[in-house]
């Protein structure tokens, strides 16, 4: 960390009329989050899967055997077909009769058919101070560094909730086509487990510019490696006015 703040500060003070001021190194609370979700892979809906869909709407069908005889297909085939269309929720067996379900409906209108993928699961990271989730960058970061002190404006870390953030997020990175040009696309968010807490060593300057008469900070983020502008804003909003004071500039 020593080497890593030494370059820093050089590159901070690349110019002659910034000074420094203070330089503080601190650790950013950061909750690693397990996500499982659902992907689907949308196909184009065949003909026999949509004269189904209206077959139960238009009839009371009790029996693969009835619609057998009604479409002229082979009874096996529209039983595996009905099983299938029952799993993924496009139809649903009511008093001994299929029904279609508002989702077959749906599907029906689009004429789409959504083929359900094994679970999945990826893992991300929450920053309550930043209100941020970011993919978690294995090896970038370590663990502990009690030797550093928090930071000074933490926030609690509440169980992350937000299953519709999360889901936008994945979609983000998990949408995609097939190599048949097939979207598929995540569908639901299923479980999130929320694991201990980790935390990241921050670099914070201190600085003054003679030249234009304003103090700003700098913080170096390492787990993005790069300088991290929310965090210098709100150290700027908080503390500006205190800087000003302390170096008694006019």
């Amino acid at each position: 960390m020593d080497n890593l703040t030494k370059r820093l500060q050089a590159n901070v003070l690349e110019n002659p009329a910034i000074e420094m001021k203070e330089t503080l190194i601190w650790r950013l609370p950061v909750v690693p989050l397990d996500v499982e979700f659902k992907r689907v892979k949308r196909l184009k809906m065949d003909i026999l899967m949509k004269m189904i869909l209206l077959a139960v709407f238009e009839a009371d069908i009790r029996r693969a055997a009835n619609l057998a005889e009604l479409l002229l297909v082979e009874e096996l085939f529209i039983a595996d077909l009905l099983e299938k269309m029952e799993r993924t929720g496009l139809i649903r067996l009511e008093k001994g009769i299929y029904q279609r379900t508002a989702k077959g409906d749906e599907q029906l209108k689009a004429g789409i058919v959504e083929e359900e993928l094994e679970d999945e699961s990826i893992d991300l990271s929450y920053t309550p101070d930043k209100d941020e989730i970011w993919f978690e960058q294995e090896g970038t970061f370590t663990e502990g560094n009690e030797e550093y002190p928090l930071y000074r404006y933490a926030k609690a870390t509440p169980e992350f909730t937000d299953k519709d953030r999360l889901l936008q997020v994945v979609s983000e990175c998990k949408n995609e086509l097939d190599e048949n040009g097939l979207q598929i696309v995540v569908a639901d968010v299923l479980q999130v487990n929320q694991r201990e807490t980790y935390y990241v060593p921050c670099i914070e300057f201190q600085l003054y510019n003679k030249e234009q008469d304003i103090f700003y900070a700098r913080v170096w983020n390492s787990l993005l490696e790069r300088w991290d502008e929310t965090l210098e804003k709100q150290i700027e909003e908080k503390e500006l006015m205190e800087w000003r004071r302390k170096w008694k500039i006019d």
